[in-house]
């Protein structure tokens, strides 16, 4: 749909308006950062406080945060809850830009998207359709497969006249994918867009975005059967006073509650783990400890150390393993 106008037979933002996507990008950072397993866990500790690139070419850039404040360490799970911008700029910066373009580009991405600090932020611009490229990616646990709307052309007597084949490719590692889908289930549960889980009868996942200046509204998100992506902005470029989550999420919802009917489930292999986690540290903890996170692990990357906060809090007979180490000093 490509006015709000759904006959409208003009310019198709759909398909032909570009637009800075914002913290959509962020997903693919994280997925980008998860291909070094041996550096990258959901529970690794990011550092969200002031950052100056500095480039020769160019005068220094000082991302900031939407709230404008730091907040010191956090988990690459909780920064992308909170959808926060310095973590993400500094995993993009470590893992290498041309390494998230490379991610970006094999989820669906066109193969021109620019390789510049920025872009962890989503700066450069896309369409609703390619977006929605990427995301059905996400929805199929990285199988890319290109989006078109004729399947089939047939002859008056229904017969096929010529048939389109589905090209499906996977050049990223699908566990990763999972990982990432773990977390942005848990973004409509409690993060950016935790109304969602409020709202609709069904789980789902997905990622808010806002461009500078409150410029362009973004959602992009899956269900199990249907995957959607909603723009809100102005063709002027002026302000619209809306986030992704005040403006373009609340589009998706309605449509989500009469489209989507499958609630989406994070698809598990042996190959991976799950492991409560401290949101403080990022190291092994215990359900029922403060600030604990249940989170995903391809198999052999989980924290082996405990956290101190572990050790110090209460924790009821049944929420402790009978293989974790407080058990161990009665043995």
């Amino acid at each position: 749909v490509g006015d709000r106008e759904p006959t409208f037979r003009g310019f198709n933002r759909a398909l032909n308006a570009e637009r800075p996507v914002g913290s959509l990008m962020k997903p693919l950072v994280y997925l980008a950062a998860l291909e070094y397993s041996d550096s990258y866990t959901m529970a690794s500790l990011l550092d969200d406080t002031e950052l100056v690139y500095r480039d020769e070419h160019q005068k220094d850039w000082r991302p900031q945060n939407y709230d404008r404040q730091f907040h010191g360490y956090m988990t690459m799970y909780e920064a992308l809850l909170k959808s926060r911008n310095i973590p993400a700029v500094r995993t993009a910066l470590d893992v290498g830009l041309d390494k998230v373009r490379k991610v970006a580009v094999a989820m669906g991405a066109s193969s021109d998207i620019s390789s510049y600090p920025s872009m962890a932020l989503g700066a450069t611009s896309m369409s609703p359709l390619e977006v929605a490229s990427i995301y059905q990616s996400f929805a199929t646990n990285g199988f890319n497969s290109p989006l078109r709307s004729v399947r089939a052309v047939l002859d008056r007597d229904n017969r096929p006249l010529e048939r389109y084949a589905v090209d499906i490719s996977s050049d990223v590692d699908p566990r990763n994918v999972t990982i990432i889908n773990s977390g942005l289930v848990d973004v409509t549960r409690y993060g950016t867009a935790k109304r969602l889980s409020e709202n609709l009868s069904i789980q789902v996942a997905g990622k808010t975005g806002t461009s500078d200046d409150l410029r362009d509204s973004w959602f992009a998100g899956f269900s199990a059967d249907v995957v959607a992506v909603v723009w809100t902005g102005f063709d002027d470029n002026r302000p619209t006073t809306l986030t992704g989550s005040s403006g373009a999420m609340k589009v998706w919802q309605a449509i989500m509650k009469d489209v989507a009917h499958r609630p989406y489930q994070v698809v598990e292999s042996e190959s991976l783990d799950r492991a409560w986690v401290s949101a403080d540290d990022g190291l092994l903890s215990q359900q029922g400890c403060e600030n604990a996170i249940e989170l995903l692990f391809i198999a052999g990357t989980r924290p082996q150390a405990f956290s101190d906060n572990t050790r110090d809090c209460d924790l009821d007979e049944n929420d402790v393993d009978d293989s974790n180490w407080f058990l161990d000093l009665f043995r």
